[in-house]
């Protein structure tokens, strides 16, 4: 989880009013997506994502002011918090059938006399 700040805006901006907020708690949102404005006492700016994910939740609402630096959501990057992929389980092959060793009248033979085809 990352924390959205406010960035500086101008030399003398210390603060800003959180104007409205483009995304509801629990929305996804693209890389460079607005997702709430920002109000000053000169202009009023989108502050857009700086990465594709989730408005985790939002810690000022709108009308409160925000120092510049200070956190103003939390988000969460697209596939943050996923379980990574366990390698998958090598399964070992059965061992291909093998020809026979002899052919079948001298297994006979072989097998009479107490002998395995592959001694």
């Amino acid at each position: 989880m990352q924390e959205l700040k406010v960035p500086s805006v101008g030399e003398s901006i210390v603060e800003v009013e959180i104007g409205a907020w483009l995304k509801k708690e629990g929305e996804s949102f693209a890389q460079d997506e607005p997702l709430v404005e920002l109000i000053t006492d000169k202009a009023t700016l989108e502050l857009p994502a700086p990465f594709a994910g989730t408005l985790e939740r939002i810690l000022k609402r709108t009308g409160e002011t925000a120092r510049v630096g200070e956190a103003i959501a939390l988000l969460k990057a697209l596939g943050e918090g996923l379980p990574r992929p366990e390698p998958e389980a090598v399964v070992p092959q059965a061992p291909e059938p093998q020809e026979p060793l002899a052919m079948p009248a001298a297994e006979r033979v072989l097998r009479e006399a107490g002998v395995s085809p592959g001694e």
